[in-house]
Parts: C-alpha cells; sequence; structure tokens
C-alpha cells in the first residue's frame, strides 16, 4: 500500500496486509535499494515478501531496521534476511536475544498462555549486523537515520527519525501511537518510568509523518500527537494507552 512517494506499507494487521500477526512494517526507497523498518511477525511471512515482490518490483531489500523484540515486529527478520541477504539493524540492547532466539527473554512463553501467538510459533535465531545506541547516526540504504531510545512500551524499545527531503519523519515502533497514545502493556520491563524520562526526547523535532507500528499514521502534524503525550506526562497524568476503551492497535 503506498503512503507517499518512496514510502510503501507492506504488511499490517490492522489493515489486512501480510500475515495476520504483523505490526506496520514499512518499505522505504533509498538510493541503495529500500529499507525496511520492522519485519511483523513471520508467520507466515510468504504474504509480507509477495507484498514487496507486487508492489515494488525490481527493488530488493538492502537493509531491516527493527524497532524492538517483540515477536510482531522482530520474528519475520530471519525469513526477510535469507530471502534479501540484507543487512539487519537493531537495538544494540536486544541484540544477544535476537541472535540467540532466547523465547523466554522475548516473552514468547507468556505470549502463547495469553493466546497471542498458537502452541507451534518459534521464533527463528537472527544474526545481527549492526548494533545501534542512542543518539547515533547511521546510514542504511542511502537513509540517514537517528536512533532513539525510547522505554516505556518496552526496555529495548527505539523510534528511528529520519529526513525525507523536506519532510521530517519518526518510526515509532510500540512508543507512541496516532492522538497522543502510549505503549503501556503488561508485561515486564513495560510502564510509565521509562516514559517519564526518556519521551521528552522527541519533543522539540518538529516531525511531519508519525508511523507507529501500529493503528492509524499521519503525514502532517505529527509532532503534535508526541507533544500531547508528552504534556500530560508533564501534568503529573497517565497518557492515553492501547487496549483501554476505544483505544486499540
Amino acid at each position: 500500500m503506498k503512503v507517499a512517494d518512496n514510502l510503501n506499507l507492506v504488511a499490517s494487521l490492522q489493515f489486512g496486509l501480510g500475515g495476520p500477526l504483523d505490526c506496520h512494517v514499512y518499505a522505504l526507497r533509498g538510493e541503495e535499494g529500500l529499507v525496511l523498518v520492522d519485519a511483523g511477525a513471520g508467520h507466515p511471512i510468504e504474504p509480507l515478501l509477495r507484498n514487496i515482490e507486487k508492489e515494488l518490483p525490481g527493488e530488493t531489500v538492502a537493509a531491516l531496521l527493527l524497532t524492538h523484540k517483540h515477536l510482531d515486529h522482530c520474528g519475520g527478520a530471519s525469513h526477510i534476511r535469507e530471502a534479501y541477504g540484507c543487512k539487519v539493524i537493531a537495538p544494540a540492547v536486544c541484540r544477544q536475544v535476537l541472535e540467540s532466539g532466547d523465547e523466554t527473554a522475548i516473552g514468547l512463553h507468556r505470549a502463547r498462555q495469553q493466546g497471542i501467538y498458537p502452541a507451534d510459533y518459534k521464533l527463528r535465531p537472527c544474526p545481527v549486523d549492526q548494533g545501534v545506541s542512542d543518539g547515533e547516526t547511521f546510514t542504511a540504504a542511502g537513509i540517514q537515520f537517528t536512533a532513539l531510545h525510547i522505554r516505556g512500551h518496552s526496555p529495548d524499545s527505539f523510534c528511528y527519525y529520519t529526513q525525507m527531503g523536506s519532510e521530517k519523519w519518526l518510526f515509532a515502533g510500540d512508543v507512541v501511537f496516532y492522538g497522543g497514545v502510549l505503549g503501556v502493556i503488561n508485561a515486564d520491563g513495560s510502564g510509565m518510568e521509562g516514559y517519564r524520562e526518556d519521551l521528552p526526547k522527541l519533543g522539540g523535532l518538529e516531525i511531519d509523518g508519525l508511523f507507529p507500528g501500529h493503528g492509524l499514521f499521519t503525514l502532517r502534524g505529527g509532532q503534535r500527537h508526541i507533544d500531547s503525550a508528552i504534556r500530560r506526562i508533564e501534568e503529573g497524568f497517565l497518557g492515553r494507552q492501547i487496549g483501554q476503551g476505544d483505544v486499540l492497535f
């Protein structure tokens, strides 16, 4: 699904693209190929790969950026690396977990118990070619990104900031969603403490396009969604959170 001139959505459980467990998987077109942001769950991986082939014929995936180690974002990483021989870039804090395929550390056992993932789902280990740290600027497929470590949804959650022409874009993973919704969930390492300390890093970026890992995204005025969440925290209140009433991803 074309989102902008250089941006497609190639998987998403909400939009009926890719597999039924996939987060939003974005494909950016760079000078040296495509950059995918997140990999979906990989269960199955074939719909995502078909979407890339159909919507972006002749393009190859040069790099895969992972925002964090939750399965709907990283489970398809090894499949994509095998299919394209692409470079995998991930937060350094979750590199060991991804490379070892540690299902306990990634929370798969509990997710199976909750019925989120089927009993036969297995995490495939994935080599990580580059681990990134907070504030690090790097280039993938000719596109420059800045990695921003924003704890709260999970201890290893990262956002990726880039500028495409005159537009400033933020790929937010599950950190912050449309409407200033925060990604606090009932899982180890998720909570407001990380948000209180780290979310202000996203202030003042003048974001145009806000592209979260689920739900609505926007090409204009993305900063106001982020700022609304920051203000709520500064005022001493809890922000709107996924899973509350009509606030669903």
